[in-house]
């Protein structure tokens, strides 16, 4: 009769494993997910994009528990593309053949210098001057091109296919 209790224990911690209990998404996730949605992209891109969306900025990461930009990146170009890339920025730039801004197609790579020490932060375009990145203040999200401060931030562009 003594294991009567230890069964219902562990059916008890069983289930509560089980449960799966999903954050919140919040306002910048909610944008991103209909920003993607907007966008006429192949599908498994979109997919894989949705999947990363929200994941919280780890520097090193490459996990949906937390990524940093170009274990993004790395992520989604060997899902999606089937392409493993180095894993920095600016290994990745180096290894890039460079295009120009105005040539830029879904998939694409654009660069950015955050630090004034040259490229440090990797972004993959997605059309319509958009491109989904790791923030390291909002996670996993999808940005615009357009605006003044990006602007002066762009080291260049990149194709890998």
């Amino acid at each position: 009769m003594q294991s009567f209790p230890l069964i219902i224990f562990g059916l008890a911690l069983l289930l509560l494993t089980s449960c799966r209990v999903r954050k919140p998404e919040t306002a910048v996730h909610q944008q991103g997910k209909s920003a993607l949605n907007e966008l006429s992209i192949r599908k498994d891109l979109k997919k894989e994009i949705g999947s990363w969306l929200g994941t919280p900025y780890l520097y090193g990461g490459n996990t949906r528990k937390g990524v940093d930009c170009s274990g993004l990146v790395c992520a989604i170009y060997l899902e999606v593309y089937e392409i493993k890339l180095p894993r920095t920025s600016r290994d990745i730039y180096a290894a890039s053949k460079h295009i120009k801004l105005k040539d830029l197609r879904e998939g694409d790579l654009i660069f950015f210098n955050y630090t004034g020490k040259g490229v440090s932060h990797v972004g993959l375009y997605l059309g319509d001057s958009k491109y989904v990145h790791a923030s390291t203040t909002k996670g996993v999200v999808i940005s615009e091109l357009d605006n003044a401060y990006t602007q002066k931030k762009i080291v260049g562009a990149g194709r890998m296919r």
